[in-house]
């Protein structure tokens, strides 16, 4: 899985707990939620009357308090676009569950609060899973003698839906990975917690935001049986409670994160951050060991520097991955839990920094040792330094071998052959309704039939274009989309760019392709938005692109801030249109890329970059959502001039990577990075060009500059990395030759 990007209700402290507690209740006329609640219903735009009707169609105090709960915590994707039926439906089959499963009663009213009732695990997309897992799973469950035998049974079930694969960054609902066989972690996860969570048993997602020794990370299901959390892997029957493949992996994990619905009160493990909508707790102690850390952060004159960030990273994918921010108190002192090995500690104020490693080996050191971070103006993080994680530990030793497909073979194939039989079924059957599209068809697993359906029933002349779209759509899009909105994407797509070209603005197919009939612009979750984009932003009335754009720009700039925590997806274009909010710039960007594609307009996103770009029938040019003034200027930020300019292009060689040995690649191996605010790294993947000159083993990058460093290491007989950062500014050690080179 690649990891990702980690980046509220106050519960009333009053002298009536919730905590714990299944029969005593907060009074529903004195509800905490109720100030929380007002404010997700002014920022859920036109979507308010859903919320309001799911807030008032329950009688009982306990639905009462529960459905002001859940309103209370949603995240802005999903108080912009939820209906009312589908929060209704959630919450009336958590309380069914509650009262139909032994131990559903047994759960005190805060774990169900927490860790049954939510309607989303992750940055899925919300859908209606409760109901249909409810009813397939409660006669599976209803044969198990204890909740730990039903935990097993219900981790089999999802065993028999999915199968480990890498997909996609963004994260697919629980029907979409049944629909598609297969799901990378995450996606087991969000799976299984909802199959757990939809017969009444707690459940929530853990995770390792970034491994130390190796790449990559890791996530997992915990489960409370009998009062104590439990770990299991995801739909994975091979090994019980408390014991998988990554058990011995976790002895070594700097930090272990889960994740609860809403604020928790009086939790049992540590808080690592409260953020809207969620709990994150710092479970490290669980799985390894640990030592507490105090950072004081000061400026240059030694004076305390209060409120300000200070972040964690570790060595991955060849740069550093944050995995933890805190935040200095008045004065200027924060604490962080975390397991062994060592971690980049950075904060910055202004021009100043300061950056420092933080080791803590068990065995050679008692705890890790508390941090000073002296600010220093125009500092820079240069230099190398040994990461170490190594350490002698006995429980690591006993930890079972990898098998993530299981070793009960017997079952277990006969599950997985189940699965796939399915699937060969839907492959056989898109194969035979078009020979030539069907291996991209049937990438849609279980939603082929949509697939056939749209292609069957497209008006003729649309055909070419639909068969274009369902080329181009990502195997996670293919496997939610539904035939009519496929067709509805093509028409309206071929109608927009037809008024683009009555209007003078002319293009080939392969941008149009790619830039207009494409409905994905990023790592949104998908929902249809061209139709009623479209209506707002057109080339009627013989408008040209210069009004479109103001047009897009002026609602992009009176756009509300909403906030977001972890869990939920970014907006989706439509969510910030009918909203009127937006939590970031990634989601302004996403709205005014999706409004110009609705108007026939080529656009496409620059991530890295941070704003948008329109294609205006000769060249590409920048458009700022949020400052539509500077349309089409190249100058008008530092980052926009360098990115614009012609790139900057290193030539090296990197020490310890001979002819005879591997080469170095990019990832593994090393990184261009990006330092960001002076405060974090993040690797470069799309504003880079480069090549391998595999005769001398001389690397050859092109990037804009700006901030950018050469992050490399070598990792010892322990796999323990020796890490060299190089700011690019001048030609760094080895390079051969250096020269400006055009963006291509």
């Amino acid at each position: 899985m690649i990891f990702k990007k980690f980046i509220c209700l106050f519960l009333l402290a009053a002298s009536i707990s919730i905590s714990g507690c299944s029969s005593l209740l907060v009074p529903v006329q004195i509800s905490p939620y109720t100030n929380r609640v007002d404010e997700i219903l002014k920022t859920s735009g036109s979507n308010r009357p859903q919320l309001e009707k799911f807030l008032t169609g329950f009688d009982s105090p306990e639905k009462k308090q529960a459905a002001q709960f859940i309103a209370a915590n949603l995240p802005p994707c999903d108080r912009a676009g939820l209906s009312s039926g589908l929060l209704t439906d959630n919450l009336e089959y958590a309380f069914l569950a509650r009262a139909t499963t032994p131990w559903g009663k047994d759960v005190p009213w805060s774990d169900f609060l927490h860790y049954v009732l939510p309607h989303r695990v992750s940055q899925e997309k919300a859908v209606e899973w409760r109901k249909p897992f409810y009813t397939e799973l409660l006669p599976v469950v209803s044969k198990c003698n204890s909740m730990e035998e039903a935990v097993l049974a219900v981790n089999r079930w999802c065993f028999s839906k999915t199968g480990f694969k890498s997909t996609q960054r963004w994260d697919q609902n629980p029907l979409m990975t049944i629909n598609r066989g297969w799901g990378r972690c995450e996606e087991a996860v969000i799976l299984t917690v909802c199959a757990l969570r939809s017969v009444g048993i707690p459940a929530r997602q853990a995770m390792v935001p970034a491994w130390q020794h190796s790449n990559d990370n890791h996530t997992w299901t915990e489960v409370k049986i009998g009062g104590k959390w439990h770990y299991i892997e995801s739909a994975n029957p091979d090994y019980g409670l408390d014991h998988a493949w990554f058990s011995g992996s976790a002895r070594k994990a700097p930090l272990v994160i889960s994740y609860a619905y809403g604020q928790l009160t009086n939790p049992e493990e540590p808080i690592l951050k409260r953020t809207f909508g969620c709990t994150l707790l710092n479970t490290t102690a669980r799985y390894a060991p640990v030592s507490r850390t105090t950072i004081a952060v000061r400026d240059n004159s030694g004076k305390p520097v209060p409120e300000t960030a200070v972040f964690f990273s570790v060595f991955n994918y060849g740069s550093f991955s944050p995995v933890a921010v805190k935040t200095t108190d008045a004065e200027g002192k924060t604490d962080i839990l975390l397991g062994p090995g060592s971690v980049l500690v950075s904060a910055a104020q202004g021009n100043a920094s300061a950056y420092t490693g933080s080791t803590w080996i068990p065995g050679e050191q008692k705890k890790r040792d508390n941090i000073l971070l002296s600010l220093t103006p125009e500092n820079k993080p240069e230099g190398n330094i040994l990461f170490r994680f190594d350490y002698n530990d006995s429980q690591a030793a006993s930890a079972p071998p990898v098998n993530s497909e299981g070793a009960k073979k017997a079952t277990e194939d006969t599950l997985k052959k189940s699965r796939l039989d399915r699937l060969q079924g839907m492959k056989d059957a898109a194969s035979r309704f078009n020979p030539d599209l069907g291996p991209q068809i049937a990438l849609a697993g279980l939603n082929v039939p949509q697939i056939l359906l749209a292609l069957n029933t497209c008006p003729t002349q649309f055909l070419p274009e639909l068969k274009a779209e369902i080329k181009a759509l990502a195997p996670a899009d293919l496997i939610c989309a539904t035939g009519s909105e496929l067709v509805s994407n093509t028409v309206l797509a071929v109608q927009s760019r037809a008024e683009a070209e009555d209007a003078g603005l002319n293009y080939n197919d392969k941008i149009f392709n790619e830039y207009v009939l494409n409905p994905r612009i990023m790592y949104e979750q998908m929902r249809p938005w061209r139709s009623v984009l479209h209506t707002e932003f057109n080339f009627d009335k013989g408008k040209k692109i210069a009004h479109i754009l103001a047009e897009i720009g002026k609602t992009a700039k009176n756009l509300d801030s909403s906030p977001r925590g972890p869990l939920g997806s970014s907006l989706s274009p439509l969510g910030v249109y009918e909203s009127g909010t937006a939590s970031n710039n990634s989601e302004i960007c996403l709205f005014a890329t999706a409004a110009m594609r609705a108007a026939g307009i080529p656009a496409r996103y620059l991530d890295e970059q941070g704003w948008t770009e329109y294609f205006d029938g000769k060249d590409w040019q920048p458009f700022y959502p949020q400052s539509p003034e500077l349309t089409g200027n190249r100058n008008a930020t530092d980052e926009s001039r360098s990115y614009y300019s012609p790139w900057q292009t290193i030539k090296f060689r990197l020490p310890g990577y001979g002819k005879e040995d591997k080469h170095a690649r990019y990832f593994r191996d090393f990184t261009v990075s990006r330092l960001y605010g002076r405060k974090f790294f993040r690797i470069l993947e799309k504003t880079i060009n480069g090549q391998l000159d595999e005769k001398n083993n001389i690397w050859e990058i092109s990037v804009p500059t700006g901030e950018n460093y050469l992050i490399s290491a070598r990792r010892n007989n322990k796999n323990e990395p020796n890490i060299s950062v190089i700011k690019i500014i001048q030609a760094p050690i080895g390079t051969l030759n250096r020269q400006n080179t055009t963006r291509k």
